[in-house]
């Protein structure tokens, strides 16, 4: 179980780094719209999912790290795993490679590991 728990820690930390970074994006995003300006419904589009995105990479961080210390919550852990899986495939078909993508992809094994590892543990008895 320590294995399983140390594993999905890790990739909780690779997100929830990977998350901030994208956050301090939005400025540079927004500077961008500024000198060359699009529709605004599409700017406000564009600001929107960047920050969801943002907020979604920290959310499932955080929820993957307090269920990786539950002794039921590898399937938690794996649910995570499944929306970081679409949120990569999202940006691999739209984006093409990048080294989002690729955090994205480590993330999702790291969650797919760790869950299942904590998935088929021993439980403790109560």
């Amino acid at each position: 179980m320590k294995t399983a728990r140390l594993i999905t820690l890790i990739g909780s930390i690779v997100l929830l780094a990977s998350g901030l970074f994208h956050a301090t994006g939005y400025a540079m995003i927004t500077s961008f719209l500024a000198k060359d300006p699009i529709r605004q419904d599409l700017a406000s589009i564009l600001k929107a999912s960047w920050l969801l995105f943002s907020v979604e990479m920290l959310a499932l961080a955080i929820i993957a790290f307090l269920a990786r210390s539950l002794d039921r919550g590898g399937p938690i852990v794996l649910l995570c795993a499944a929306a970081n899986a679409v949120n990569g495939f999202l940006l691999f078909h739209f984006l093409g490679p990048f080294i989002g993508v690729y955090l994205v992809a480590v993330v999702t094994l790291l969650f797919l590991i760790g869950g299942y590892l904590q998935t088929n543990a021993p439980r403790h008895s109560s």
